[in-house]
């Protein structure tokens, strides 16, 4: 084996262990976070390792390295052992991970697929009796519903965060029997500070992306196609490099904005979601469910 392919093998080791890790690190700042003994990490570091963890799990090399180191562990005394109780532990786990994921897949399509009609019911009664509720907010929020229910009815994911996001603002509202009435109020609110300081920096950063965009289609590929004069190219190399080093910092500083306007709780959430729909979905999607009539009669009507 050549010392290239082993340098090779034992950095894609090492990014697999330091990936662990990481998970570990994040998952007990996460779910120990109320215990005193456990330094807690800032949500946007939590979101920033999630996102980075996510990051490395979709390379094939990693996969592939972290199939052999497991394969080279259960060759170990130690990892044999452990790989064998591991195994009847997993069996377990699964089992109850798949039980308690068709009970809520199934509780969560209905709960959706009725619920869903009836905000907006409850938003064109709110409209009419509560101040705080103006018109244009009114069809921004049916609007927002309708997209929401569309997309839940071909997604999962889609579905239990929505149910997530409207039951945690129900229990947190003053009035948990007033919140469906002035939910397009809360809605429009939440989208007016979310796009307000987020647009502020978004803008010129856009504008830099384009400068650059429009001087790689004007300069750079000009440079690699034709023969041009060398201090013409090496100018627009230079206008190239100054405007990229400009975009990079200007992009991280949207990018840790965006950031933090997610929840780390419903990223956390949709993680687990998504895994588990990668598991048991097409299962779920074998048992009688109310979005699959929806979806049933939709294709019925977009034929017709």
């Amino acid at each position: 084996m050549e010392l290239t392919t082993v340098f090779r093998r034992a950095i894609l080791a090492l990014i697999v262990i330091s990936g662990w890790a990481l998970m570990t690190v994040l998952f007990a700042a996460y779910f120990g976070a109320d215990l005193s003994t456990i330094s807690p990490l800032a949500e946007k570091t939590q979101i920033w390792l999630l996102l980075l963890v996510i990051m490395l799990s979709r390379s094939v090399r990693l996969r592939r390295s972290h199939v052999e180191l497991l394969r080279w562990l259960s060759t170990t005394t130690l990892g044999s052992r452990l790989c064998a109780k591991a195994a009847v532990g997993s069996r377990l786990v699964r089992s109850a991970l798949r039980s308690a994921y068709i009970n809520i897949y199934l509780l969560g399509d209905v709960l959706f697929c009725v619920g869903t009609p009836l905000l907006i019911v409850s938003a064109s009664a709110g409209w009419w009796l509560i101040d705080e509720v103006s018109y244009v907010g009114f069809l921004i929020y049916c609007c927002i519903i309708s997209t929401i229910f569309f997309a839940g009815l071909y997604s999962n994911l889609v579905r239990l965060l929505a149910l997530g996001y409207f039951f945690g603002y129900w229990l947190l509202s003053a009035d948990m029997m007033m919140y469906p009435f002035i939910a397009p109020a809360v809605v429009q609110d939440t989208i007016s500070n979310m796009t307000t300081e987020a647009l502020s920096a978004l803008l010129p950063a856009l504008g830099l992306v384009l400068i650059v965009y429009l001087l790689v289609r004007r300069h750079g590929l000009r440079v690699i196609s034709e023969p041009v004069h060398f201090s013409r190219a090496i100018f627009s190399n230079y206008l190239l490099l100054g405007c990229l080093l400009m975009a990079i910092p200007l992009l991280a500083i949207v990018a840790d904005m965006m950031v933090g306007h997610i929840n780390v709780h419903m990223l956390f959430i949709g993680v687990g979601i998504a895994l588990l729909d990668g598991y048991w979905q097409d299962t779920a999607d074998r048992e009688p469910a109310l979005s699959s009539d929806w979806r049933y009669f939709l294709k019925l009507s977009w034929q017709h």
